[in-house]
């Protein structure tokens, strides 16, 4: 099949579209819409120093890369990378070296955070004192608070994650599902109110473009970036909201845009509605970081694997 817009090969062809893209098309139809995104929803602005979480994986790495291709040559922006290593082995010490070789080649100083050194444990002595809980309970939260705290390490403003359409999309089926309406009411392209100055704001540049266009473009591209799969993932609940998300779209084509337009619709009612409902963000006594209780959830979560 060709390009619907040139005679070159097509490599892919977008039924909710209908039209087929060469190489170069595709990748420009992707930058665009990253761009409009960023202008859209106001995601960098002058003198912004921007952290991008960087794994290694497809994602992160389009997202660095796309960031470096638009601003990389702007006086006034800064472009950081943060990197965790949760502890998981030889899956994140590989995506770790694909980090940094992306970092090298871009020129992007890149700051990476261990579990280890910061908590004195890692995810796979989680897995092995807590089998009862899924690791993804306590990794999300550890995650988090260190990609947090290396940001502000290096006075960031705002935090760009490589969040794409279906990680959206499958975030509010769960926050519904499992009824957490005021977690459902941060999603968006960036976090439009921050409970405490130590909490860094969020950015989405990737938000409205889908997953399977993302590896898409990572490999027409020629971008290294790691493909495995974290080995503590199996059974999350987000993986069965993928699959069943997936399912649909090769169904019926478009189903995903059509998701992400209404959740757009319904979240300022949401905000309006469930923003507010936390208690008040004070000092956790432990970690000094910000949280709603005396005790931080990380530092409950980390208390209840050392004393195991």
């Amino acid at each position: 099949m060709d390009c619907s817009q040139c005679d070159e090969p097509a490599v892919i062809y977008r039924e909710y579209e209908g039209r087929a893209l060469c190489k170069e098309h595709f990748s420009r139809s992707v930058e665009k819409q990253v761009k409009q995104t960023i202008r859209k929803h106001n995601l960098v602005e002058d003198g912004d120093i921007i952290a991008v979480g960087l794994s290694g994986g497809k994602d992160s790495g389009v997202l660095l890369q796309i960031l470096h291709d638009i601003f990389g040559e702007r006086p006034d922006i800064e472009i950081h990378a943060i990197t965790v290593h949760e502890g998981i082995e030889p899956y994140r010490t590989e995506s770790v070296e694909t980090a940094k070789e992306m970092c090298d080649r871009l020129g992007v100083p890149i700051h990476i955070g261990k579990y280890e050194d910061e908590y004195g444990i890692t995810m796979d002595e989680v897995m092995v004192k807590k089998p009862e809980m899924h690791s993804c309970s306590y990794c999300g939260v550890f995650r988090r608070d260190v990609i947090n705290r290396k940001a502000r390490e290096v006075d960031a403003n705002k935090l760009a994650i490589g969040h794409n359409m279906d990680d959206e999309i499958q975030s509010a089926l769960m926050n519904f599902l499992k009824g957490d309406m005021s977690r459902m009411a941060r999603l968006g392209a960036k976090t439009h109110k921050v409970p405490s100055e130590q909490f860094m704001r969020r950015i989405k540049p990737l938000r409205e473009v889908m997953e399977q266009e993302i590896a898409l473009y990572a490999q027409v591209n020629d971008l290294e970036v790691h493909i495995e799969t974290c080995p503590h993932a199996q059974g999350a609940l987000r993986a069965d909201i993928r699959n069943f998300l997936n399912q649909m779209e090769e169904q019926r084509p478009s189903i995903k845009h059509s998701a992400l337009s209404s959740i757009d619709k319904l979240l300022p009612v949401i905000r309006d509605e469930f923003y507010g409902e936390a208690s008040e963000v004070t000092p956790c006594e432990e970690c000094g970081e910000p949280c709603s209780q005396d005790v931080c959830r990380k530092c409950q979560l980390v208390r209840a694997v050392k004393d195991k």
